[in-house]
């Protein structure tokens, strides 16, 4: 196996991975961005938000 990482916030990029996506023998492994990692750990670490329904949600989040 081979890895390699290509920049898709570039045109060429994006034109790459478009091009390797429809490749029946190539499997693209994205990885999640920062944010997404960090969201992902708060979950594992039990740091959510419950709500009754989405105006209990919108008022915990807005401090209201």
């Amino acid at each position: 196996m081979t890895y390699f990482t290509v920049d898709d916030h570039t045109t060429e990029g994006r034109k790459l991975v478009a091009f390797l996506k429809t490749q029946d023998y190539i499997e693209i492994l994205e990885e999640p961005n920062a944010t997404t990692k960090k969201a992902i750990k708060d979950v594992e670490a039990g740091k959510v938000k419950k709500a009754k329904n989405p105006d209990d949600l919108f008022n915990q989040i807005l401090g209201r």
